[in-house]
């Protein structure tokens, strides 16, 4: 029922480390807002599958657990963990105090990858948690979205007042199938003789929405721009990020999963550019990011700091390489697209050009 209080259960095999972490969160979220629940596995519990259903519920938001259980019951990973949340469409987050080079650099689609620091392991956990319950709200408050025979860009597009931006949200969303087997086996029992009820498909969509905007869309840019990629849009460095913000507060995303953060809408931060343009002669601009560039250097009335590129000089840009976090330009020596590495709508990123020629080779690309 929407006026349960949900919960999260927190999971690891040290003692200290959970109370530490449940403590933190004790501090950033009140009793009022959610039940946290912790779970120190042993071997006493009895079978792990049927000790983790035990914990769990269908008020249960948000699960988080350590990569390695096995300290305390032999052969039990988070991995496991991460499996039984996808089955039930529990948002989950892993993290590795002790084993970091174990886990993947990027965790899949519907998988959340948690700071192992106790601070921003909390904020994380809480940021994370209020987002999925954000979305969850905004769909129980519009009981249309679910009789309405919408797509899932749609749906998202309404919740973030973003209606027009549907086609764009819809490009990260070409391969969900793909991404995970338990969401498809759940579409599928939808479409079978048993009809879900208005709870099974809310919880649907927050899980697929929720993962969608904070492990894609808010992560890759394209409509939404982070601090990072803000910087780069204007072919300069992260350290200019403090000049710059200020500037574009008007474009400021301030949605789910935004606390703590920066983002920008893109078209916003277009219309502000457009604003500054006055007079300005183009004549010797090459691309649309030499001309963001010159804009905010007008507006600020002085030159912006370069970024490390040996390649151009540091004063070309536009585009947000997320694998070497730098600024890159369309210029064949600098960048290349890639539909496979980065998702669809993701219109302002692009693979730097010498790590593209490094790892293309070994992963078949």
């Amino acid at each position: 029922m929407a006026d349960e209080t949900p919960n999260l259960l927190l999971i690891d095999d040290n003692p200290e480390s959970l109370e530490s972490l449940r403590q933190r969160l004790a501090v950033l979220m009140p009793a009022e807002e959610v039940e946290i629940r912790t779970w120190v596995p042993t071997e006493e519990d009895g079978p792990p599958a049927e000790a983790f259903e035990a914990r769990v519920d269908d008020q249960t938001a948000l699960v988080i657990t350590d990569y390695d259980l096995t300290t305390s019951v032999k052969g039990l990973f988070g991995l496991s963990i991460v499996g039984w949340c996808q089955k039930k469409a529990i948002p989950v987050g892993d993290f590795s105090r002790g084993n970091v080079a174990n886990l993947p650099k990027e965790p899949n689609l519907f998988e959340l990858r948690v700071p192992t620091d106790d601070e921003h392991g909390a904020a994380f956990v809480a940021t994370t948690f209020r987002g999925f319950r954000s979305l969850r709200s905004g769909i129980e408050e519009a009981p249309a979205l679910l009789t309405e025979r919408r797509s899932l860009a749609a749906v998202l597009s309404s919740l973030l007042g973003r209606s027009r931006l549907e086609s764009q949200f819809a490009a990260y969303m070409s391969r969900l199938g793909a991404s995970n087997s338990a969401l498809l086996q759940q579409l599928r029992s939808f479409a079978g003789e048993d009809q879900p009820d208005d709870a099974d498909k809310i919880r649907l969509l927050t899980y697929v929405l929720g993962h969608v905007l904070c492990n894609a869309i808010l992560k890759y840019p394209g409509p939404i721009l982070s601090r990072h990629s803000l910087c780069a849009y204007m072919a300069t460095t992260l350290g200019e990020s403090e000049a710059i913000e200020p500037l574009f507060a008007d474009a400021r995303y301030t949605g789910p999963f935004s606390a703590g953060h920066s983002y920008f809408w893109r078209g916003d931060v277009d219309r502000i550019l457009d604003g500054f343009g006055g007079d300005l002669d183009q004549a010797d601009l090459e691309s649309f990011a030499d001309l963001n560039r010159r804009l905010v250097e007008e507006a600020l009335g002085r030159p912006l700091a370069t970024h490390d590129c040996d390649r151009c000089g540091g004063v070309k840009g536009g585009f947000w390489c997320p694998f070497t976090v730098r600024p890159v330009c369309e210029r064949a020596d600098c960048s290349v697209p890639s539909s496979s590495w980065i998702p669809s709508g993701a219109q302002l990123c692009r693979v730097e050009r010498d790590f593209y020629d490094e790892w293309a080779p070994l992963l078949g690309l």
